[in-house]
């Protein structure tokens, strides 16, 4: 968790006890950034604790970077569990209806692999038709008009 500090010392990390402070300011403020003086006193508080004073002191650059990386992570975890999306199908529109295509040789198509997933439409005679199929390697989609 976190980079080890540059000049070989013990790493730095917040008690449970102020991480727990920490949060509940965070949701005061409707994980707004706290003002300078709220992190400023969270520093001297957190520097004056029994089990610090004297050995570490807590710098407010520390606690600010608490509630960046704090208000980051709450953002990236909203934005990857959207609510349910509502998804209608909608029809296929060819994009190119004029495109006039050479008709199909003799040659035989290669049958797809067993692991590929294929969709296939058939036109009447005398016509292009299309032919879709799903690697099973990679899952690229590649079309195929015959």
């Amino acid at each position: 968790m976190g980079r080890p500090p540059s000049n070989g010392g013990p790493a730095f990390r917040f008690t449970q006890p102020e991480v727990t402070e920490m949060e509940a300011i965070l949701s005061d403020h409707n994980n707004a950034m706290p003002a300078k003086d709220v992190l400023d006193a969270l520093a001297d508080k957190f520097s004056e604790s029994p089990n610090r004073k004297g050995k570490i002191t807590v710098q407010m650059k520390q606690v600010w970077n608490w509630f960046q990386n704090k208000r980051y992570a709450i953002r990236a975890k909203s934005s990857k569990t959207p609510a349910k999306l509502n998804i209608t199908p909608m029809p296929r529109v060819d994009l190119a209806p004029g495109r006039i295509m050479a008709q199909p040789t003799a040659s035989p198509i290669p049958a797809p692999s067993a692991s590929a997933q294929t969709t296939a439409k058939v036109a009447p005679e005398n016509s292009v038709m299309e032919f879709e199929a799903k690697s099973g390697r990679d899952g690229a989609w590649s079309i195929f008009l015959l």
